[in-house]
């Protein structure tokens, strides 16, 4: 971090609070800009962005304090979820300066993830980025962390193994149902839902060898598009006691909050079933299917509390997730060492400037007095001087940019800018110089 700002993380997901707590905080109606520009309204933060899923809400902020005070974004927090304060409080994480960056990088790498390794949240991260500049409430240090969050998340998944099964929550929860009755090779799937996550979910049932895959949504226009790619249809949301009597797996997969699926509705379609099975899968807090279904026998239903808790058969190797954090670590160190040389330029840049204003000064007074000399004479002056202003800056600026790598180099920095300033202390005036006296003697 640079000695001017920094960075910090205020968050809740499934690895610190229980789903039911999160299932609560993913019903909120407000939308994601109202809390960023809460967040962005406490004094000493200047850019905040927001990654919510729903099983993460994440407060990223860049902060001109040392040390930030978190009681006023815990308050925020509650506030934007309708949950109190004393109830969510226990169940918050914080982590500032690299600590905050590394988190990031591992929450953009899948790491941090109920499926270890998903994609899906990389566009999550994404899109919070996106959505603070809309709002243009993203600041030099917290943008740049995260669009370099969003390439090392890309790396970890490439170099590391981690998304070698092109993994899911999907894929995860279909795993439940294979390992119970074999293979779903030629069975029917709906899945309740027609954006983005349903998109991802149709594509792994897809290649789990579903035979269909049909989709319902509150706009069956919308469900039939998605549904067309895979050979199956499109619904309207009141189809759906119908469809629980037809098909073998449905899927959850909306933002909706209340239950599409309920438990009577589950009942009387089992009634109609002729004792096939029925596998209910729910991907969505809150839940779009009533997790009272599961006590009805004939049912085999999974959600991502059941994700959470058990894990998955087909975990990535303990050196794949290894492999990945050792590359965040090397990826958080240069992330801090490029901040310390950014640090630096605007030093570099004014004592740059200074010499080459003196020496343009110095120029420009030796002109005047020198009327004798000719055009070429003058810029083979100048070109001299100019070259030794270079050959002068030239050790100090490698000094410079190897001390702001240090790890200490925010120290040295600051120690340099004092000196330049001291060494800048304006003259008393023009007539003291022994310089100017010189030039007189000599014109």
């Amino acid at each position: 971090m640079t000695s001017s700002s920094t960075m910090l993380v205020l968050g809740i997901s499934h690895a610190s609070a229980p789903l039911d707590l999160l299932e609560r905080l993913a019903g909120t109606d407000r939308p994601a800009e109202e809390l960023v520009s809460d967040v962005t309204s406490v004094d000493g933060i200047d850019a905040a962005v927001v990654v919510s899923t729903c099983n993460r809400l994440e407060i990223y902020a860049e902060t001109r304090a040392a040390t930030p005070e978190l009681g006023g974004l815990g308050e925020l927090f509650a506030q934007h979820t309708g949950v109190d304060h004393e109830e969510i409080a226990p169940h918050l994480y914080s982590h500032h300066a690299d600590g905050a960056v590394r988190h990031l990088f591992a929450v953009a790498s899948g790491l941090e993830s109920v499926v270890v390794g998903e994609d899906q949240i990389l566009g999550q991260v994404k899109l919070g980025l996106e959505r603070s500049q809309r709002l243009d409430r993203t600041g030099r240090v917290l943008a740049k962390a995260v669009q370099t969050a969003l390439r090392v998340g890309k790396r970890a998944r490439n170099e590391t193994g981690l998304n070698e099964a092109g993994r899911s929550l999907a894929t995860a929860g279909l795993g439940f149902f294979e390992r119970r009755v074999g293979s779903l090779h030629g069975k029917t799937a709906l899945v309740i839902g027609a954006g983005a996550f349903a998109g991802v979910v149709v594509a792994a049932l897809r290649r789990s060898g579903l035979d269909r895959v049909h989709v319902a949504n509150r706009t069956p226009e919308k469900a039939q598009r998605l549904a067309e790619t895979t050979g199956g249809a499109g619904y309207d949301l009141t189809d759906l006691p119908r469809l629980l009597t037809e098909v073998d797996v449905v899927v959850g997969a909306t933002a909706a909050t209340g239950h599409l699926v309920t438990a009577r509705d589950v009942e009387e379609a089992l009634a109609a079933r002729d004792g096939r099975e029925l596998f209910l899968l729910d991907l969505s807090l809150p839940h779009n299917i009533a997790p009272a279904a599961a006590e009805l026998p004939g049912v085999t239903f999974v959600d991502l509390r059941r994700i959470a808790e058990e894990g998955q058969e087909d975990e990535i190797s303990a050196a794949s997730v290894q492999a990945a954090h050792e590359l965040i670590d090397a990826e958080v160190e240069q992330f801090r060492t490029g901040l310390r040389l950014a640090g630096a330029k605007p030093v570099l840049t004014a004592l740059r400037t200074s010499a080459t204003e003196a020496a343009e000064a110095e120029l420009d007074r030796l002109a005047r007095r020198l009327d004798g000399l000719d055009g070429a004479a003058r810029q083979e002056i100048g070109r001299s001087v100019r070259r030794i202003v270079d050959k002068a800056l030239h050790q100090p600026t490698v000094l410079v940019r190897e001390l702001a790598a240090d790890p200490d180099g925010a120290r040295h920095i600051a120690a340099f800018t004092r000196l330049f300033a001291a060494a800048e202390a304006p003259r008393d005036s023009d007539t003291n110089d022994p310089n100017e006296k010189k030039i007189e003697a000599i014109a």
